[in-house]
């Protein structure tokens, strides 16, 4: 019964850029079960527009800044959306605020899809989206999105697509990306017969996820000992708004073959990203756009739960200090906070010889995750 069929479907890509990369496998069943209709993705973050915007299983990408837009320019902009008369609204996990299942349920007109969380569930409001998934807590944040849009399909009475075993995320990099890239390649003297080594050393301080970083220090320590074991080798600090007061005190210390990546295209960082052999991370957004690329990630973990964050790839290692409090942080409104009054020992105790023997893991041809 195809009149039934949901003509006109709205993704709420919200919380941030690595919560978009891995909801693609997800937005590519999507449109499988929904061939005909047409998918608009809103983006609150200016880096997951650009993402976005490529991606084939879109019609359309939008960005309106919801962080710094007062109520009612808020209110405006929703209410916007619910004239357009989406038949279906789909709030990706993770979105655990009240504010999200507000926004879904004024614009999905018939259908709201979304999670039921496992903390501060009821006071989120999770009863106004009409197709509700409970959240696994032990799945992977792409395996949940999966879960979702199957719950959808099985919902409104479509037949499940059939996915691959292992779902890649997806980017999708345009000529013009890579020529942008090139040529600031080319203004850096960087050669590109000589490994690359990317580091991305912050975070976004919204909700304190600055906290789930590597101190800056040990970050120095890592590059100066990686430049002495490989003469050659050339590092790739990825920077963006709120990492450059940490990455500039950085290059301060280490200076020699160490270059500063700062796009207004994000998509022309990644196109950077992509040439370096592995890539040295916090759980943050480009750690997860790293793996969407293919190139192999030594992730760092403290706080957030590593087994539904890790990198989305075959070649990872993560590099944590397990401690009895960990994972501590839990999708909600709540701000990450050291419950366990360590000063965030989790991270502060790991050791740059337990990332350097990651990295020299990873350099080494066919490696496989670990953790």
């Amino acid at each position: 019964m195809d009149f039934a069929l949901p003509q006109r479907i709205v993704v709420f890509c919200l919380p941030g850029i690595g919560d978009a990369v891995l909801f693609t496998p997800a937005l590519r069943m999507l449109r499988r079960a929904f061939p005909n209709a047409r998918i608009l993705a809103v983006t609150m973050f200016r880096g997951t527009y650009d993402i976005l915007l490529t991606n084939p299983h879109v019609d359309e990408v939008r960005h309106f800044d919801f962080f710094h837009a007062r109520l009612l320019e808020g209110l405006r902009y929703v209410w916007g959306l619910r004239r357009e008369g989406f038949d279906l609204s789909i709030m990706p996990f993770p979105s655990n605020r009240r504010e999200y299942n507000v926004v879904n349920w004024l614009v999905g007109r018939r259908w709201r899809a979304g999670h039921r969380y496992r903390h501060h569930n009821r006071r989120n409001l999770y009863f106004l989206n009409n197709i509700v998934v409970r959240e696994n807590g032990s799945l992977h944040n792409v395996e949940e999105n999966l879960r979702l849009v199957r719950a959808i399909c099985e919902r409104i009475g479509v037949p499940v697509p059939l996915i691959e075993a292992q779902p890649q995320t997806e980017l999708v990099l345009t000529a013009a990306d890579e020529q942008a890239a090139e040529a600031w390649r080319r203004s850096e003297g960087i050669p590109t017969d000589v490994p690359w080594l990317g580091l991305h050393t912050y975070s976004s301080t919204f909700k304190n996820m600055h906290r789930k970083c590597w101190p800056k220090e040990k970050f120095v320590e890592l590059i100066r000992e990686l430049s002495a074991a490989h003469p050659q080798m050339r590092f790739l600090v990825f920077s963006g708004p709120s990492d450059r007061e940490v990455n500039a005190w950085i290059l301060q210390q280490v200076r020699e073959r160490v270059h500063l990546v700062e796009r207004p295209n994000l998509r022309e960082a990644l196109v950077l990203l992509r040439r370096c052999r592995v890539f040295v991370s916090n759980d943050s957004g480009l750690m997860h756009l790293a793996a969407a690329v293919g190139v192999a990630v030594v992730a760092l973990f403290g706080p957030t739960d590593w087994r539904r964050l890790h990198p989305w790839t075959a070649q990872y290692v993560v590099v944590r200090r397990d401690l009895p409090c960990m994972p501590c942080f839990y999708y909600s409104r709540r701000p990450l906070q050291c419950r366990a009054g360590l000063d965030y020992a989790c991270m502060r105790e790991i050791e740059v010889r337990d990332v350097m023997g990651a990295v020299e893991r990873l350099l080494q041809p066919a490696s496989v995750a670990t953790s």
